[in-house]
């Protein structure tokens, strides 16, 4: 059973179910505008959606990071 995002009428878990299914299809992303979860199905024998699903699956840099790195940064017009 495929497992959808939830917030997704009858109608669209339909058109994603046929689309997954498709010879045509490389790559499906779908995300309910009030869910937090994101569905991917992809070909794996097509380079480009193969590549955009292993980004996906890298591990993100923690907030912390990123604001410490914000926090060091220079200024709008500061020398480095």
């Amino acid at each position: 059973m495929i497992n959808l995002p939830t917030g997704l009428t009858w109608l669209e878990r339909f058109a994603v179910l046929i689309l997954t299914r498709s010879r045509n299809t490389s790559l499906i992303v779908v995300k309910a505008t009030i869910s937090t979860q994101v569905y991917v199905a992809a070909n794996t024998n097509d380079p480009i959606a193969a590549h955009i699903v292993g980004t996906m699956e890298e591990e993100a840099e923690p907030a912390s990071m990123l604001l410490e790195r914000l926090y060091h940064s220079p200024s709008y017009g500061e020398q480095d």
